[in-house]
């Protein structure tokens, strides 16, 4: 397949998917109205969902990915351990990064007003950083595989219901009179690049999807493993069960079809 023809087949399904991740951003408002998602244990099962869909697929990515990555890599590093591990440190990095800035977003929060609209503004732009590299990989993903592709948008979806509430609780004027408009066009940014340069550069999907899987692990912990007042073990693993379930059939599937 050529990569014109590749464009046209990703080009749909990618619009789609961005589309349903930009509503959640945009509608997150009203989405904070409906019952069962201001219910206890809401969270819980979202981070359940999203602590399976990150070890069972996301971190197994990182391990086919590893061959592009170091081939790149072994370049500058022949001798060196970091062609082996490249993804992994990446994905450290990824960890690292989002989780030394929610330290200092915490840190600033507790101080002055102005402090705290700071801290909004930081954690916005990171956030918008996350979002463009999410979309910026969809194109490869739904390349490798449609229904996958699906799970990450679903996996996605439930992980930006509380990065929203999150954002909304600290700073409701801001965000939605412009913090969420930000975040949504920070998808359609990462889309535009990604259907028009991610298709030619598979190695640079592979550097980021690195980055952002230790970027969502993190950002599970933090928002959704954390102790809350609604935490809810059952909730928890419900959701694991929900994305293991949905994950398995979707590998079963796939190998099926070959």
């Amino acid at each position: 397949m050529d990569e014109q023809s590749l464009v046209g087949d990703l080009l749909l399904p990618s619009i789609l998917l961005t589309a349903i991740l930009v509503a959640l951003h945009l509608l997150a408002p009203r989405f904070r109205r409906v019952q069962f998602m201001a219910q206890a244990g809401f969270t819980s099962f979202s981070g359940g969902f999203a602590v399976a869909f990150v070890f069972l697929h996301m971190l197994p990515g990182l391990v086919e990915s590893k061959d592009s990555v170091g081939a790149v890599l072994h370049a500058h590093f022949a001798e060196s351990h970091l062609v082996d591990t490249g993804v992994f440190l990446l994905a450290l990095l990824g960890f690292t990064v989002f989780y030394g800035l929610k330290r200092w977003c915490r840190a600033e929060q507790g101080k002055s007003a102005e402090n705290a609209r700071r801290s909004f503004v930081i954690s916005i732009g990171s956030f918008s950083i996350y979002n463009a590299v999410i979309t910026f990989t969809m194109p490869e993903r739904l390349s490798v595989d449609l229904v996958t592709a699906l799970v990450f948008t679903l996996a996605i979806g439930l992980h930006f219901a509380i990065i929203d509430a999150e954002h909304e609780t600290h700073e409701s004027a801001l965000f939605n009179h412009w913090g969420r408009y930000v975040l949504a066009g920070a998808l359609l940014v990462g889309w535009g690049l990604g259907i028009t340069v991610g298709e030619h550069s598979a190695v640079a999907a592979a550097f980021l999807s690195s980055f952002l899987a230790g970027s969502v692990l993190l950002n599970v912990f933090h928002y959704e493993l954390s102790e809350v007042s609604d935490s809810r073990f059952g909730a928890f693993l419900t959701g694991i069960l929900s994305g293991t379930v949905l994950l398995l059939v979707v590998f079963l599937l796939e190998h099926g079809a070959q």
